[in-house]
Formats: C-alpha cells, sequence, structure tokens
C-alpha cells in the first residue's frame, strides 16, 4: 500500500469516528486534504480523479465538523460526513495500488475490524429489537412493559454498539476495498460477499443518518436487515463462489 492510498485509509477511519466525535470530522478532513496535497504535489494539481474526490471529501468533513455545535443539523452534519465517507471510498479506487495480496499484519486488521463490528452488531440489533418490543407493550399492555429492561437504557445501548459495529464495518470496508484493486483491478464487483457486505455498510448508514427521525419498528428492522446482509456474506456467500482469497466472509 502506498504512502498516499494509507493516509487515505486513515482518513476514512477517523470520518467513521467523525459520526460520533467532533474532532474525527476535524481530523479526518485535515487528512483528507493532505493527501490530496501531496499528490498535486507528486503529480500535478486536480490531474486525477482521486485528488477531485479527495478535497471534496475533505471540505464536507471540515463543514461537518462546524455543524456539531448545532445540535438541530445533526441530520445534515451526519449526511456531510456520510458523503465525505463515499468520497474517500472513491478515492482509495483511483489512488495506486501495489498487486499482490493483502500483507499478513493489514489482512489481520481487515478482519479484526469486521470481527469487532460482528460482536458489537450482536448486541445492537439485539438491544433494538427489545426497544422496538418495549415501546410496544408502554403503547399496548404497560403492565408488560413493568418487567422488561427500561426503554432509554436499551436505546443508549442500541445507538453505542451500532455506532461502533458501524465504524468497524467502514474499516473493514474499506481496507478490503483498497486492497481488492491492486488484487484483482477493481475494487467491487459483482461478487455475493462484496454486495451483501456493500449493502448492510449501506442499511447502517441510513439507520445513522436518519435514526432520530425514525420509529422504534424502523431503527430494528433496518439494524435486523443489515446484520442478516453481514451474516449471509461470512455464513452464505462462500457457498455461492467468490473471488474472495480466502474461505472467510470478511
Amino acid at each position: 500500500m502506498t504512502l498516499l492510498s494509507l493516509l487515505a485509509f486513515l482518513g476514512l477511519g477517523l470520518l467513521g469516528l467523525g459520526l460520533f466525535w467532533p474532532w474525527g470530522a476535524w481530523l479526518g478532513g485535515a487528512v483528507y486534504l493532505l493527501t490530496a496535497l501531496l499528490e498535486a504535489l507528486a503529480k500535478g494539481p486536480l490531474t486525477s480523479p482521486a485528488q477531485l474526490a479527495l478535497l471534496l471529501g475533505g471540505l464536507l468533513a471540515l463543514r461537518a465538523g462546524t455543524l456539531f455545535l448545532r445540535p438541530r443539523l445533526a441530520l445534515l452534519r451526519r449526511y456531510l460526513l456520510l458523503l465525505a465517507l463515499l468520497l474517500g471510498l472513491f478515492a482509495l479506487r483511483a489512488l495506486p495500488h501495489p498487486g499482490g495480496p493483502l500483507p499478513l499484519g493489514l489482512t489481520l486488521f481487515h478482519a479484526g475490524a469486521f470481527l469487532v463490528g460482528y460482536l458489537a452488531l450482536a448486541v445492537g440489533v439485539g438491544a433494538g429489537v427489545l426497544c422496538a418490543l418495549q415501546d410496544r407493550y408502554l403503547r399496548t399492555a404497560p403492565e408488560k412493559a413493568l418487567s422488561a429492561p427500561p426503554l432509554w437504557s436499551l436505546r443508549r445501548l442500541e445507538r453505542a454498539y451500532a455506532r461502533v459495529g458501524f465504524l468497524a464495518v467502514t474499516l473493514g470496508l474499506g481496507s478490503g476495498m483498497a486492497w481488492a484493486f491492486g488484487y484483482f483491478g477493481t475494487p467491487l464487483s459483482l461478487d455475493p460477499k462484496e454486495l451483501s457486505v456493500l449493502f448492510g455498510w449501506a442499511l447502517l448508514a441510513l439507520y445513522l443518518a436518519l435514526e432520530e427521525g425514525l420509529g422504534e419498528r424502523v431503527r430494528a428492522w433496518l439494524l435486523l436487515l443489515a446484520y442478516a446482509a453481514l451474516l449471509f456474506a461470512f455464513l452464505g456467500a462462500p457457498f455461492l463462489g467468490s473471488r474472495h482469497p480466502s474461505g472467510l466472509g470478511f
């Protein structure tokens, strides 16, 4: 992996943190802009699509960082950060990558990110389903709600673990797409593992972007569908044939 693609990947991870902590958006945006500047010095200004993607993504991330002090614009902030994440994935595709398999250390990072994502989402999805059930009890059978965990406690678990899971899946997806470009020549293909992980990631991104405006049932269904897609990538997709170099669903 080249220095530029490594910096872009670092920025991607920081922006994932930026969904929850303001300094992540600022640092991720700064890393994007630094990567764009270094490539411009090496190849000339605005001579590659990666430069444009990183420049635009960095500016969007910096603007999103200023919105942390305006809670009413939280939805806009998340939307800008998600756009910056997508631009970062595109930049990883366009930046140069060496051929060959993923080095051992980076393979462990890639698989470890998905492992953390699976574990965190298992808790977050379970809490989300219990939130939906408790909300139903409170509306239709309050006496049953007394024996269930408090809604606010379940909601905190759901949000915290879903965010950690989304960050981990973002890191796993980003690293996989980055090295797939060098290994296969394309970061994404009509591959059951890759498409199911991308679909699960998109559902999680939608959940995070709209969670305050969604009802308990809708949030629970989004989490369930996202986790089902990720589980399919791990348990079902290997039996359908895949270009993935290992038999694992990462």
